[in-house]
């Protein structure tokens, strides 16, 4: 088997961005570094706030080290999210990047929807189904937020720790540090300490590859820290994350495989996105088929061809 799901080592600690830092990124990573190290450092904090300030000086701190952002309304109303939900994951991660100026939002590969409150509303599943349809059919539903802060906080990744909800952006200080910086890493919650390794899950890494490599296909200078030494993941993890990385394109798809290649998660190979499609063509089928993003002509290509050797 190409990949069994077995824990993999990883000799990497690191993954550093192919293109040189700006001076801004380099100030973000300096001060989400001295934040990471000086936790409960008032310092620190108010140094990394006023850095925030010269990209959203309109933001507020709402407790502790999160702070809020406005945004235009317009950006989440473009997507059709009525008021009083919100959005988490990549559509929160372009309301940021809108909020601290740094490009045009991108639209996002997908809408993950939440709302603010302790209990189910009819209201609920109707916006699910209107506004993320093939998610509500595999299970998707509108996560209930009951305590912002802690919510932050239990984040995979720094970078996931924001929503959008309305016309604020609320994000914790070292999430808005790291999209300034463009930094991958795990968030403080699976981090671990100096006697305790990160606890990252395997699918959590790949995410992290994924989003480096779109990063890299923008033009953008990403990097990954705190890489876990050893991770395991699963095909089915594998075919996911391949899957949305070809709903941007096969070249992020490319850049995602040759990521996982570096960081020595995969073999090397050529071909390397036949190969893959190829050792994972069973995951195709079914009505919870796996890569519904992959175009059918693209399958036509390679299921005409030998799985390429190993280089």
């Amino acid at each position: 088997m190409w990949i069994q799901g077995s824990t993999l080592s990883i000799s990497q600690r690191s993954l550093l961005p192919e293109i040189p830092l700006s001076p801004r990124q380099a100030r973000a990573h300096v001060l989400a570094n001295q934040l990471i190290q000086s936790y409960a450092s008032r310092t620190c904090a108010q140094e990394a706030l006023s850095f925030i300030d010269e990209f959203a000086p309109n933001r507020s701190v709402l407790e502790g080290e999160s702070i809020s952002i406005p945004i235009r309304s317009s950006t989440l109303t473009s997507l059709g999210i009525p008021a009083g939900f919100g959005v988490k994951g990549g559509a929160a991660r372009e309301a940021l990047i809108e909020g601290l100026s740094l490009r045009p939002p991108q639209h996002p590969r997908d809408i993950d929807l939440i709302r603010r409150g302790f209990h189910r509303t009819p209201a609920d599943d109707v916006v699910a189904k209107a506004l993320m349809k093939r998610d509500f059919e595999l299970g998707a539903r509108v996560e209930l937020i009951r305590d912002l802060g802690a919510y932050l906080r239990s984040r995979d990744l720094s970078i996931n720790e924001v929503v959008a909800i309305d016309a604020t952006v609320y994000t914790s200080l070292l999430c808005a540090l790291d999209t300034i910086g463009h930094i991958l890493r795990p968030s403080r919650y699976r981090s671990g300490t100096l006697h305790k390794p990160p606890s990252l899950l395997g699918t959590s890494l790949l995410k992290m590859a994924r989003l480096y490599a779109e990063g890299n296909v923008r033009g953008e200078s990403w990097s990954m820290m705190g890489i876990p030494e050893e991770v395991s993941f699963s095909e089915f993890d594998l075919a996911m994350h391949l899957n949305k990385a070809f709903q941007r394109g096969e070249l992020v798809a490319d850049k995602f495989l040759q990521t996982l290649e570096v960081l020595s998660l995969l073999p090397a190979t050529e071909h390397r996105v036949n190969y893959a499609l190829l050792e994972l063509e069973h995951l195709r089928h079914g009505e919870r088929g796996l890569f519904r993003d992959v175009p059918a002509e693209r399958w036509g290509l390679v299921l005409k061809d030998k799985k390429p050797e190993h280089r």
